[in-house]
């Protein structure tokens, strides 16, 4: 990912309306499982580490992994500091050893999205839980895709087969922002027919993530009553899904 998008993360995820409707999603899908206070979570590819800091449980490790030295040190501006450098694709850790594994917003950055899920699964203890969210439909990709250096949206058949070739048991796989499809689709659309002229990063995110203050909440009112009923969803434009290791003898069945 572009590092000049860090720092603005930083600065806006906290209150934007779509980061904080998402991460109550991500909380309302795992109290499924509500980790328990020996619970180990490594969040993957943690960014700025906002989620690490708003993890709503007590867990006796909370570790964040990036190989971006300047979202570590963004990380640890927020109080986190159980953190390691390292490629999705190499984890540094044991196989069959963490509760919950965390990839909000990752694996559509990667070129192999298959072996970093085949990687979060080895590191799973069987039983244990990983919660993925994604961008939703190629048919919505547009420059915002591209600024966030996407290879990839999903739909979910696609990402229900690649989390079953982990060896990992889909629980909870929802659309999400089903009241943004239909502008995402025209922005995607009118794209197509029109392609923008070269936009500066700084430019497009200024944009895009500094709506007035009643836009806002009134945003998160709506996306955050919506997360209640993800699962009934027919579309939407962001995924989630959460799921379970299978154990060996489960996974000869």
């Amino acid at each position: 990912m572009d590092e000049r998008l860090y720092s603005h993360f930083y600065d806006v995820e906290a209150r934007f309306w779509w980061n904080v409707s998402t991460r109550r999603a991500f909380w309302s899908a795992l109290a499924e499982v509500a980790p328990g206070r020996d619970a180990r979570v490594v969040d993957v590819g943690c960014g700025t580490g906002i989620a690490l800091r708003e993890f709503p449980w007590r867990t006796r490790l909370r570790c964040g992994i990036d190989d971006s030295p300047i979202a570590l040190a963004l990380t640890r501006r927020r109080g986190v500091h159980d953190l390691v450098r390292a490629d999705v694709a190499t984890l540094p850790v044991a196989s069959d050893t963490i509760d919950v594994v965390l990839a909000l917003d990752v694996i559509e950055h990667l070129d192999d999205d298959a072996a970093a899920l085949r990687e979060m699964a080895r590191a799973l203890r069987p039983g244990g839980h990983l919660l993925l969210h994604v961008p939703a439909f190629n048919v919505l990709w547009s420059g915002k895709d591209r600024i966030n250096h996407h290879r990839r949206r999903y739909r979910r058949p696609t990402l229900r087969r690649l989390v079953r070739a982990a060896g990992l048991e889909p629980l909870h796989l929802a659309y999400l922002n089903v009241a943004l499809f239909p502008a995402a689709l025209t922005r995607a659309l009118w794209e197509r027919l029109r392609p923008p002229e070269l936009d500066t990063t700084e430019a497009f995110l200024d944009r895009l993530y500094h709506p007035s203050s009643a836009v806002n909440r009134v945003m998160t009112i709506l996306t955050t009553t919506e997360a209640r009923v993800m699962g009934w969803l027919p579309f939407g434009t962001s995924l989630l899904c959460l799921s379970r290791k299978l154990d060996s003898s489960t996974s000869r069945r």
